[in-house]
């Protein structure tokens, strides 16, 4: 026979809803890269385990965003961009290999964490990942935090995963 404690300590069905495991083919990463790094790794794995697109954002950081004439007009792509560029063709050429569908996004912004956001669920993904910064505390203060700021951000339906 159960106590009222006991009773009241078993979890109820709706209660485990929003825990339950999704295993659905097809989910969309979003991985925010910089370099090559381990959470690029990651990333291609998440995405060849969840049968689903990986999308590879590359975000130019811009200082200081230039309005009307003095703006380039032209739009920009990630193969006119060297360091993203590498990190691309890089990118790609491992999905390649593991047979997981990458998707390179590129952009330029004078605010990388509105533009992650905007971004993740214009495209509507379910997992967002982020490596974690190892700054010096002078441009952390300079710059923000843009994990701090992504998650703030985000809906709530896109899974956070920040890899450190």
């Amino acid at each position: 026979m159960l106590t009222r404690e006991q009773a009241a300590a078993v979890t109820k069905p709706e209660q485990l809803a929003p825990l339950r495991p999704n295993f659905e083919p097809g989910q969309a990463v979003l991985v925010a890269a910089r370099g090559f790094t381990p959470l690029l790794k990651f990333a291609l794995e998440e995405a060849k385990l969840r049968q689903g697109n990986l999308y590879v954002l590359y975000i130019k950081q811009l200082s200081v965003a230039l309005p009307g004439p003095l703006s380039n007009q032209e739009k920009p792509r990630w193969q006119n961009d060297r360091q993203a560029a590498e990190i691309m063709y890089g990118v790609l050429d491992l999905a390649r290999e593991a047979s997981v569908s990458v998707l390179p996004v590129f952009a330029v912004s004078d605010n990388p964490a509105g533009t992650i956001v905007d971004i993740a669920a214009t495209l509507g993904v379910d997992i967002l990942m982020l490596g974690a910064p190892h700054r010096s505390a002078l441009a952390k203060l300079l710059q923000g935090d843009v994990v701090t700021e992504v998650a703030k951000s985000l809906p709530d339906n896109i899974q956070l995963v920040i890899h450190g």
